[in-house]
């Protein structure tokens, strides 16, 4: 009998907890979706404010194929206007990284992503200017193949450019961008399509985007682009 009733008070509290768990997880949920409306209409405010227009949910951009690399990518919302002659996008989006953890158990989580996009004018080779990764620097340093070199022995070492058009590097890397670069005041950045894009990790919000902007428009400039 005294089983019975610990079994039945043992059940009840189980139930307690699984109620309270519920509740719980819905409270979260709730929080978390009204927060996302309230980062949908600061941008939506920002964007009349200034002239711009918002896209909500994923888009078939130009430059999403740029990104199909990264596992689960998707656009939350976007935002678009003119800054001085360039055409610009900025972009909320997510995608998925999976690590292991100490017991062997995959771990995926969700890495924000903020995405700034210019279209230039003209005719533009297909390049791309980041940091090297600890691997690149070995691969260089064993004198295999690590993508375009410019020759400015700081620069090469350091930042890895991948092109199909050597002499185009040599030339959209003005000593300028290259002491740019070196000093940490230039961005990672690509061109594809005749599309400058800049990626930095992170929402996207209103305060985010003419700081993203004008790292676009300053870029686009050092390139050549008359502003």
């Amino acid at each position: 009998m005294g089983f019975l009733v610990f079994l039945l008070i043992l059940l009840f509290v189980m139930g307690v907890m699984g109620a309270g768990i519920t509740v719980l997880f819905r409270a979260l949920r709730t929080a978390q979706i009204k927060a996302e409306r309230r980062r949908r209409d600061a941008l939506y405010a920002w964007t009349m404010a200034s002239g711009w227009r918002m896209h909500e949910g994923d888009a078939a951009t130009r430059w999403r194929p740029r990104l199909a690399h990264l596992r689960g990518f998707r656009m939350r919302r976007l935002a678009y206007g003119t800054i001085g002659v360039l055409p610009v996008t900025a972009a909320d989006c997510r995608y998925e990284t999976t690590t292991t953890n100490a017991e062997g158990q995959a771990q995926t989580t969700e890495v924000n992503l903020s995405v700034f996009v210019a279209a230039l004018p003209g005719a533009w080779p297909e390049i791309s200017v980041g940091n090297r990764r600890l691997g690149s620097r070995m691969v260089r340093a064993l004198g295999g193949h690590s993508g375009v070199e410019i020759g400015h022995p700081g620069f090469d070492r350091r930042f890895r450019v991948e092109t199909a058009d050597p002499y185009a590097a040599r030339t959209l890397l003005s000593p300028a961008l290259v002491d740019a670069h070196l000093h940490g005041r230039a961005p990672n950045w690509s061109i594809s399509g005749g599309e400058l894009m800049v990626l930095e990790t992170g929402r996207l919000t209103p305060e985010r985007i003419p700081p993203g902007v004008e790292r676009l428009r300053w870029l686009a400039a050092v390139l050549g682009v008359p502003s």
